[in-house]
């Protein structure tokens, strides 16, 4: 158990440590998705950029040529929503003209090299592109879109919050500075109430972003610069777990993801107790299987033990026999009995050992043809009466030598029964014996045969010291003997009581147990009755195959 316990110990750190773990994992993943749809929001305009301001570089962006590209940043506002206004600034073109295109949906306006300086709208988006230009990370290119996002100040007069612009820097070539820029501004209610709510669960459910399938699983959400949420889409219990400016394009924004119904410390937590109910199941079949082995281990040492004992008994109850029969032998062989009756004594004392002996070997060559699965019965119509009777006969000297009363009431009109005698004559001749090894003062044993309904008792009751309670379930268990008192002392092989449970079963009947400390026992062998016509049926067997009665005998 020490390596188990230490196990179990170990096992709960190494789940505990996993926990913590889960969370950064978790934390890391919802981050990961965060970075892949805030990378394809960027794609998405960094793609309008390129299809909505790159190709004014390509028009000769000139005074003269003004209508041509009013004409086609009105095209670019009705094929982009997102875009509210678009602009053009050249302050240094090949004839040193500077100029510059506003285009809003109120209209377009063209503001000439007089008005560009004093300006201020024109200011304001020139600042804006100098904060871009600032800005913009060492590792994209001169040429590649700019973002800013601030407060637009004097750009509009009805602007009072954030603006989100997008520049592109026109120039001839890469060696050659930018003369000017063109760019666009968002508009702001558009991309709150139409595009994120519609574009952002879209990349949720992109493989890419590594949500995929699990998109129904998690809520996403913008905040604005004030903290108002701008999109929160799929929401529930749950809460944002990873947040992240939505730099570069809203930079004072911040995208926020998390679970619709639970929380990571949530999701962990229950990972963490399925883990640990799991470990617990695995633990519990491993403490189960040591149980089970240790009480493997604990029968198998007592049927060792058993076993040794009834190797000591067997040879001490062959001894014992064996003993006598060749003592009063050798007395008759040298001729030291004084007279005849003297000698008819010796006889039978050799008779009666000899039956003993008998009945001992047979005991055990029996149980052995049962362990073997080859014991056979031949069941014949009897007399039960008739058999009861023949071994009382045979055993009736053994008995009364003892020093033991012997009480018979048999009913000789019983039914007939189907039995194999020897095996019956055999189960009620240990129980005979054991009525006689295992009564102490006062020495008296009745046998009755009585018909009970549709069946026959054969009843063996002694005075002597009884069974506990506690004891009964076990007595007929194979090498079982009682461990307390005269049952201790007295030897015997352990095998009785099984042989009777083994025979009376297979005469499909039951064997009754009533006993108490000091009162005696009473055992009854139930056979059914009616010979051959008799109903070929199973019988309950109780517990071990026999009952114990409530009530114990007075």
């Amino acid at each position: 158990m020490l390596p188990t316990t230490v196990l179990s110990v170990i096992q709960y750190n190494s789940l505990a440590d996993l926990e913590q773990k889960t969370k950064v994992a978790v934390r890391e993943n919802l981050n990961q998705i965060l970075q892949g749809i805030s990378r394809q929001v960027m794609e998405h305009f960094k793609a309008v950029a390129k299809d909505s301001l790159i190709a004014v570089e390509g028009m000769n962006p000139r005074p003269e040529n003004a209508d041509v590209l009013e004409k086609h940043f009105a095209s670019v506002k009705q094929k982009h929503r997102e875009i509210d206004r678009i602009f053009l600034v050249c302050d240094c073109t090949c004839d040193g003209e500077e100029f510059a295109l506003l285009y809003s949906s109120e209209g377009s306006r063209r503001i000439g090299m007089a008005d560009f300086k004093k300006n201020g709208e024109m200011r304001s988006i020139t600042d804006a592109y100098q904060r871009a230009v600032s800005t913009r990370p060492r590792y994209d290119s001169v040429r590649g879109p700019l973002f800013d996002q601030s407060f637009c100040g004097s750009v509009s007069a009805k602007c009072n919050s954030l603006q989100t612009a997008v520049f592109y820097p026109l120039t001839r070539s890469d060696a050659e500075p930018p003369y000017g820029f063109v760019g666009a501004i968002l508009d702001s209610n558009y991309m709150k109430e139409t595009f994120f709510p519609k574009v952002i669960p879209e990349m949720l459910q992109c493989p890419i972003n590594g949500a995929g399938e699990n998109a129904h699983e998690f809520a996403l959400y913008v905040f604005d610069e004030n903290g108002e949420t701008v999109l929160a889409h799929n929401t529930g219990s749950g809460q944002p777990e990873s947040k992240a400016w939505f730099a570069p394009l809203f930079p004072k924004w911040k995208f926020a993801i998390g679970y619709k119904n639970t929380t990571v410390e949530a999701l962990a937590k229950d990972n963490f107790q399925k883990s640990l109910m799991l470990s617990l199941f695995v633990l519990s079949l491993l403490i189960f299987g040591i149980i089970l082995i240790l009480r493997a281990t604990s029968r198998e040492m007592k049927l060792a033990y058993a076993k040794s004992t009834f190797v000591s008994n067997v040879s001490h109850e062959l001894k014992t026999p064996l003993a006598l029969i060749r003592l009063f032998a050798e007395t008759l062989e040298l001729g030291r009995v004084k007279n005849q009756e003297k000698a008819q004594e010796y006889y039978r004392i050799i008779n009666n050992e000899s039956r003993r002996l008998t009945q001992l070997i047979n005991n055990i060559l029996d149980f052995s043809k049962i362990e073997a699965g080859r014991k056979e019965y031949e069941f014949a119509e009897a007399d039960i009466a008739e058999v009861v009777e023949d071994v009382l006969r045979s055993y009736e000297y053994q008995i009364t030598s003892a020093g033991f009363k012997l009480i018979a009431d048999i009913q000789h009109d019983a039914p007939a029964v189907l039995i194999d005698q020897d095996a019956i004559s055999q189960a009620l001749l240990n129980l005979l014996n054991n009525a006689v090894k295992y009564s102490d003062e006062v020495k008296e044993i009745s046998v009755r045969v009585r018909a009970r309904d549709d069946q026959v008792g054969i009843e063996v009751a002694d005075r002597g010291i009884g069974i506990p309670r506690s004891e009964q379930e076990k007595v007929f268990e194979k090498f079982y003997r009682v461990s307390t008192g005269l049952v201790h002392n007295t030897k015997g092989t352990g095998l009785g009581l099984a042989l009777v449970k083994h025979i009376v079963e297979a005469h499909h009947g039951q064997i009754l147990l009533d006993s108490a400390p000091g009162k005696g026992s009473r055992f009854t062998m139930l056979i059914p009755a009616g010979g051959s016509a008799r109903a070929d049926r199973e019988i309950r067997l109780g517990s071990g195959g026999y009952a114990v009665a409530e009530n114990p005998n007075s």
